[in-house]
């Protein structure tokens, strides 16, 4: 009879050396797929809040009613002359903040003056122009 010394299977070593290796690979993968996954929902955000902000003209028609957007959240004490007209129908993701260079007034006929907008979320700033007469948003 004939004896075989070979060994079938891993030693205890190789395969603590392969989880570590294992384990050192997900410890960087991890944070990396999580800021990706972040990154996504942001452009996803950013891509709403221009959606919503292109639908204001739509929206001044169908309510047959003027406004300003002057920033969102809107301010405590707004201008004088927006009262009387009222802030733009708008709502965005929670976190987002748009600031107008000046107040961009929404005509009830749909057509809008144009002008400059920043939208916000956390770290992030984009400069928007929101161009006449149907406000159509486009990258600065």
């Amino acid at each position: 009879m004939t004896k075989f010394s070979h060994s079938h299977g891993f030693t205890l070593l190789e395969l603590i050396i392969v989880l570590f290796i294992f384990s050192l690979l997900v410890a960087f993968a991890i944070p990396k797929l999580t800021q990706l996954s972040d990154s996504v929902q942001t452009a996803y955000e950013r891509e709403e809040v221009l959606m919503r902000l292109s639908g204001l003209s739509f929206l001044a028609f169908q309510q047959h009613r003027e406004f300003d957007l002057i920033s969102y959240p809107p301010p405590k004490s707004p201008p004088e002359d927006s009262q009387r007209l009222g802030p733009a129908p708008l709502e965005l993701p929670e976190g987002w903040q748009i600031h107008a260079e000046q107040p961009i007034h929404f005509f009830a006929s749909g057509a809008c003056q144009g002008g400059v907008v920043e939208i916000q979320h956390q770290t992030q700033k984009f400069r928007i122009q929101l161009k006449p007469p149907f406000c159509t948003p486009i990258y600065q």
